[in-house]
């Protein structure tokens, strides 16, 4: 049924909906590679959706354009995120750049909700000019329309549910980064699985089967990916 489908962002704008869908609502804002998307991510997505932290999640794949990562193509990570999310009516995904996606969103009466890792919210507390512009609405330019930075900055976040990974601790950020709260903290029982073991688990030859979910696995294979 449609109604069951994931909220494409596209089809909201082309069918008038997307004022009603998401006025007054609370969206969290879940910025990552995603490369591969694996069941920690999954896992993440259905603990705050469950906790009704978030109205909807937007799930959003770091564009690239930068000196952090070689990413995987993102066409190749936005079919691994459609696939995965296609059935959850209650997850936001888009094909639209970081530029398009501010212009579409940020005259709608909605709470963004940053979804971030804990090692994140620790980086971020030390550099305050960083941390400012993290996830601000800062108006993205054409310099950074298809860039991860226009990403980071694209929508305005009034708060944060950050998620713990292992070993980490966030008690010395009073539950705040900068001026803005933490509202939750949530932890998995996939908190060791990471996008980067399930790529060095592939180059060796090692079943990621515990550590993807069926559809990411037919896709690296599809693709061969992180062979080398």
């Amino acid at each position: 049924m449609h109604s069951m489908q994931a909220l494409v962002l596209e089809d909201l704008i082309i069918n008038n909906k997307l004022n009603q869908t998401l006025t007054n609502k609370k969206v969290g804002y879940y910025l990552g590679s995603f490369d591969p998307i694996h069941k920690g991510h999954e896992a993440i997505v259905t603990t705050i959706l469950n906790k009704k932290l978030c109205d909807y999640i937007l799930i959003y794949p770091a564009w690239g354009g930068d000196d952090y990562k070689n990413r995987t193509d993102l066409k190749i990570r936005l079919k691994m995120l459609f696939s995965i999310f296609k059935n959850n009516k209650k997850v936001i995904v888009t094909k639209l750049n970081p530029l398009n996606l501010q212009k579409k969103l940020i005259k709608i009466k909605t709470e963004y909700i940053g979804i971030i890792g804990s090692d994140l919210a620790l980086s971020g507390q030390k550099n305050e000019t960083t941390r400012e512009e993290f996830m601000s609405g800062a108006i993205v330019t054409q310099e950074y329309k298809n860039h991860t930075h226009g990403c980071i900055i694209a929508l305005p976040v009034k708060s944060f549910v950050v998620t713990i990974r292992n070993g980490d601790s966030i008690e010395n950020l009073n539950n705040k980064i900068g001026n803005r709260k933490i509202i939750a903290k949530i932890e998995t029982n996939f908190g060791n699985i990471s996008s980067t073991k399930v790529r060095n688990f592939t180059k060796s030859k090692k079943s990621i089967n515990s550590l993807v979910s069926n559809n990411i696995v037919n896709i690296i294979k599809k693709y061969k990916l992180y062979k080398n």
